[in-house]
């Protein structure tokens, strides 16, 4: 193979991570949907002609990006490599192929240099409709009432649209022109990148790029082969729940993993789990793979730009028929939820040997809401999704992160809120009120990350679908640190008693409802009440903790008027609650 010096190896490389932004870019300036444009609910990415991971943008959902190979690759074998010509757009929205629900298509194109195959540009990203038995089942029982499965097919096929594909993705979509018009986005974005790589490979040859980039797959894999040697060898296990499948919600589902270090290789199992589950909380094996690496990729490596080098130490094992790897007919429109799962139930079973660098439970989910219905207005049919902003988990250095992203969707826009300014500006619906919700981090000598609260007031009579967990599976500290506050909803109608939701798919609000969104904090690290009482003093000053829970949790008395620490009663309080073992309750 050629050899390659190291300035054009580092050009190359980071010209080949600045192509796939640019394409992400294009594909948000052109979209239609608010889900492209502004929230980037997905992802673009190079890949080889065997559909390994060259780059990928570095914004987008998280777990698209890391699924991008295995969904493509599956596409291709189903249509077969020597079936895909120059000018061909190939799509596909069913979950056995692209590890996602049907609204997350993947839709991709080949590069072809001078007649010969060197890659694909790819992407993924969430269609607003596909004609499912209503906009989010969160209710759905099998994978029929989910909406269009199209199996991996040419919607271009040597430059030319073949209308009858497109025809049957319009037909099936309550929104088709926005359904469209995003399509256009996510072809606008892969031919962007399919340009400006022919445009690489016209200036160094293919010989010299093929060359850069399989030492790009090396240097990732010894970097990350060098990480999991430091970790000592043996298996470690945990055991976590989901809150319910989404049908039967007063049960859990049980999720287990055995991670196992053997010199510089590294296994997943997730043998253990339970049975794929008649809701849609069912994983899919393409995002479980993907969600697996991520979470080693994230303990080894996380600086490192992501390519199929890194994986290649990983080996991952989900028994077909378990909750992480559904079979084609199980319902899977919550997969994404169960995905989420996996990073930090790998990192609880690693804290046994790694205590100093994984971090306590973040508030463990997206907390996904959204709304869609008929402006009374405009007569215009809408819909928007959201996903609050949690608290991450403290670790031994430092206190979580307030109001952030769920890690699966870091990269989008969806855990920020977005510009409330345009949302409010796009939609039927006010935002009262976006805020922190003090006392929701856990208790520790580092404390949670605190969660956040939206509050949203309805203009105009909408469906209110929402897939919340970890509302009542516990968002754990470690090291004796407390749990953080747990994710939930309320409805409050204008007329009538508020109630709580966690997972709903078709519930009709009038206009005038408040629906209050609030996503818990991340879990504690350590003992509260080893904590720096001037740490507590600054976090009561801030809002972040109250005074009572100063007090009850980390036996520090703070006045209420002047914000300073009564040293002699923290004293006697703190000797008191250290021969009582615990902080008050």
């Amino acid at each position: 193979m050629t050899k390659v010096d190291p300035i054009t190896f580092a050009v190359v490389r980071n010209r080949l991570i600045s192509i796939a932004n640019g394409m992400i870019e294009t594909a948000a300036h052109c979209g239609v949907s608010s889900f492209l444009s502004t929230i980037m609910d997905c992802s673009f990415a190079i890949l080889d002609k065997d559909a390994g991971i060259i780059s990928q943008s570095e914004k987008g959902i998280l777990l698209f990006l890391s699924s991008s190979s295995p969904a493509t690759r599956s596409c291709i074998d189903y249509i077969g490599k020597k079936n895909i010509g120059p000018g061909d757009v190939i799509v596909s929205t069913v979950p056995e192929f692209t590890g996602n629900h049907t609204s997350d298509a993947v839709l991709f194109t080949p590069i072809f240099f001078r007649n010969t195959l060197f890659g694909y540009t790819t992407s993924k990203a969430h269609w607003q409709d596909v004609g499912a038995k209503n906009t989010y089942p969160t209710d759905a029982t099998n994978i029929y009432e989910e909406g269009l499965r199209i199996p991996p097919a040419k919607l271009f096929q040597g430059g030319k649209l073949q209308p009858a594909i497109l025809d049957i993705i319009k037909w099936n979509s309550r929104a088709p022109e926005q359904v469209w018009g995003d399509i256009q986005a996510q072809i606008a974005g892969c031919h962007f990148g399919e340009k400006q790589v022919n445009e690489l490979l016209e200036k160094y040859g293919i010989e010299t790029i093929d060359a850069c980039v399989e030492e790009m797959y090396d240097h990732s894999e010894r970097l990350t082969r060098l990480a999991i040697e430091k970790i000592a060898d043996g298996t470690w296990i945990a055991e976590d729940f989901m809150d319910s499948n989404g049908i039967d919600l007063d049960t859990p589902i049980i999720i287990k993993v055995a991670v196992t270090v053997k010199g510089s290789n590294i296994t997943i199992d997730f043998t253990g789990s339970d049975p794929e589950q008649r809701g849609p909380m069912n994983g899919l094996w393409v995002t479980t793979l993907s969600a697996a690496r991520m979470a080693v990729k994230a303990l080894t490596n996380p600086e490192l730009p992501a390519n199929e080098g890194s994986n290649r130490p990983v080996t991952v094992i989900a028994p077909k028929g378990c909750v992480y790897n559904a079979g084609p007919a199980a319902p899977t429109f919550l997969c994404g939820n169960v995905a989420s799962t996996i990073l930090e139930l790998i990192n609880k079973a690693l804290y046994a040997v790694l205590p100093e660098r994984i971090p306590a439970s973040s508030g463990g989910d997206v907390c996904g809401m959204g709304f869609f219905g008929v402006d009374i207005g405009t007569g215009k049919q809408w819909a928007t999704l959201s996903s609050a902003a949690i608290g991450n988990g403290a670790d031994f250095l430092s206190d979580g992160d307030n109001g952030t992203v769920h890690h699966s969707i870091a990269g989008s826009a969806g855990g920020s809120g977005g510009s409330i300014e345009l949302t409010e500006s796009t939609f039927p619906l006010v935002i009262e009120s976006y805020q922190l919700v003090q006392d929701s981090g856990g208790a520790g000598k580092n404390r949670g990350g605190l969660g956040s609260r939206m509050q949203i007031r309805l203009l105009s009579p909408a469906t209110l679908f929402a897939f919340i967990e970890k509302g009542k599976a516990p968002h754990w500290g470690v090291d004796g640190g407390k749990e953080g506050l747990r994710n939930y909803s309320v409805v409050q109608p204008k007329d009538g008693n508020e109630f709580e939701v966690l997972k709903t798919s078709g519930m009709q609000l009038h206009s005038g409802t408040i629906v209050s969104a609030t996503a818990g904090g991340g879990g504690g690290y350590g003992n509260p009440l080893e904590r720096d009482p001037e740490k507590v003093r600054r976090d009561v000053i801030n809002g972040y903790i109250s005074e009572e829970r100063a007090r009850l949790d980390y036996g520090v008395v703070v006045d209420p008027q002047s914000f300073e620490i009564d040293k002699a009663a923290t004293r006697r309080l703190r000797s008191s609650l250290l021969r009582d073992g615990s902080t008050a309750k």
